[in-house]
């Protein structure tokens, strides 16, 4: 046993952690696997969690895979991107969840009808086969792309970013938009920056963390950093489009979305920073990169549900109807301010 300097996610202690092995058990469909995984322990509040990034599931789906002959989380993924296609596309042609296939690439164990329809798929006869019955449900951009691999053909370049994405939000400037028009790169170059600069991102939190990001500019700027318009809803500010934003992040290679399962039994999607995500390191300046860094500084020590808990006590939200639009005048009385030195 040794000691590891760390952090408890479970009590926000700094450390130090001890480090040890410990017997896991895993039960895989009926099937119980034994591994002694490399764990820390929080001497304060007796909280464990593996260490190094392993994950016993995943060690034990990897040998139930491997034995049952079914595709692994990589070849998941390199099918669908053989096709140029996001998760959700590639859900939608095989009639399941972007949930699902978000599961299976992010090492979920899938069953065997699911593995059968995917691995199918690499059968570009078959693929045509599916694309014309279920192409329909699909954009025209994504289709075009499926088609043009079918054929074996380059996808042409994207001439920027499409008009469609460009409107994911708010065209107009008004007290809702922060008096800027929304831009869908200044966007994803905030939840960029965060991925690669705190500890943890996950759907949840980025969108409090674009909220702390667009209302304290607007406190110290009187304009928002991104135009996103921001709807109160149960579990704190949401930005109106964030849905066909993540899709878009995705897909232009912004960030990666993964699903995770934490030590106290809940699971959600995380985000991290994509293969593209150095094309929008120029997007933001270094005066709204301080507004950011202030947000960072804020809540780097805090869980997801804590940041939510954190925004209902702010103004904004308080003074709003359910589910209606945020107004970023109320950024007057935002709990954060940035440093003089920020400011000026």
């Amino acid at each position: 046993m040794s000691a590891t300097q760390d952090y408890c996610i479970v009590c926000g202690c700094d450390g130090p952690l001890e480090r040890k092995l410990q017997e896991t058990e895993f039960v895989v469909r009926g099937e119980t696997f034994c591994f002694e995984v490399p764990v820390i322990e929080c001497p304060s509040c007796h909280g464990v969690e593996t260490a190094d990034g392993i994950d016993p599931a995943e060690l034990a789906f990897a040998k139930y895979r491997k034995r049952e002959g079914l595709l692994t989380p990589e070849q998941i993924s390199d099918l669908r991107k053989q096709y140029h296609l996001s998760q959700k596309s590639f859900a939608t042609l095989l009639g399941m969840s972007e949930a699902t296939i978000n599961r299976y690439e992010g090492g979920g164990l899938q069953d065997r009808a699911h593995d059968e329809a995917i691995r199918a798929c690499a059968n570009p006869a078959i693929m045509r086969d599916v694309l014309t019955r279920h192409g329909g449900q699909l954009s025209p951009r994504q289709r075009q792309k499926v088609e043009f691999a079918l054929a074996g053909m380059p996808v042409p370049p994207k001439k920027g970013i499409t008009p469609s994405r460009r409107r994911a939000g708010a065209r107009d400037r008004t007290r809702q938009t922060g008096f800027r028009e929304y831009d869908y790169l200044r966007y994803a170059a905030v939840v960029v920056w965060y991925c690669q600069h705190m500890r943890l991102v996950t759907a949840t939190s980025s969108n409090k963390l674009l909220f702390y990001s667009d209302f304290l500019h607007f406190k110290s700027e009187a304009t928002s950093l991104t135009g996103s318009q921001y709807r109160r809803m149960q579990h704190g500010p949401v930005p109106t489009e964030y849905g066909k934003n993540q899709d878009a992040m995705e897909m232009d290679g912004f960030v990666v979305l993964k699903e995770a399962n934490y030590a106290n039994g809940n699971s959600g999607i995380e985000l991290c920073s994509g293969c593209n995500a150095a094309e929008l390191a120029r997007v933001l300046s270094s005066r709204e990169l301080a507004v950011l860094q202030r947000v960072a500084d804020e809540f780097k020590n805090m869980t997801p549900t804590q940041i939510s808990d954190r925004s209902h006590q702010e103004t904004a939200w308080k003074k709003t109807a359910d589910r209606e639009l945020i107004d970023y005048l109320l950024a007057a009385d935002l709990s954060l301010s940035l440093p003089k030195r920020a400011a000026q």
